[in-house]
């Protein structure tokens, strides 16, 4: 680890700081372009829309509960990382905003899950339609071998990732 470290340690600091630098500019634009898909989508004006629109939040709550159709409040905050009051929390925002319903659960009354409304499903669906097409348009540079390598790369990256949290 150590000779890792010394060998790589100005190169990954650069790709680091790059990366939060380039985040940084992709974010400014996705508020600006989400709140103009947001405004088309539902068919309101700049001036109807909720300031402070946390969409990168949001595109992480819907990736927890699209690809599985609707979540435990329990699921969902393991998912996130996040206490159940917090939880809680998001979720009341997301139903009082209409992204969001309850439903009771099939097998346990007990048990509230969460699912996304038609407006909800549309809006992450616009979300996650922008951020693959800004990941087409960086990679478009690439090779499709070298598209192939930084694919497999980062995979192994993120197994790591997962290793070292849990």
């Amino acid at each position: 680890m150590k000779v890792m470290e010394d060998t790589y340690s100005d190169q990954i600091t650069a790709v680091l700081h790059g990366f939060v630098e380039v985040w940084n500019r992709f974010e400014a634009n996705l508020l600006k372009e989400m709140a103009q898909i947001q405004g088309n989508l539902f068919k309101i004006s700049s001036r109807d829309q909720k300031p402070n629109f946390n969409y990168e939040l949001f595109y992480r709550v819907c990736s927890t509960i699209y690809p599985k159709g609707n979540v435990t409040m329990g699921e969902f905050s393991s998912a996130l990382s996040i206490p159940l009051s917090s939880a809680t929390r998001i979720a009341d925002w997301l139903v009082d905003h209409g992204y969001v319903q309850r439903i009771p659960d099939a097998d346990d009354r007990r048990v509230v899950r969460i699912t996304l409304t038609d407006v909800g499903k549309e809006l992450f669906q616009a979300i996650d339609q922008y951020i693959r097409e800004r990941v087409y348009q960086i990679m478009s540079g690439l090779t499709a071998q070298e598209i192939t390598t930084l694919l497999n790369l980062v995979s192994k990256v993120k197994s790591g990732l997962k290793e070292s949290v849990q």
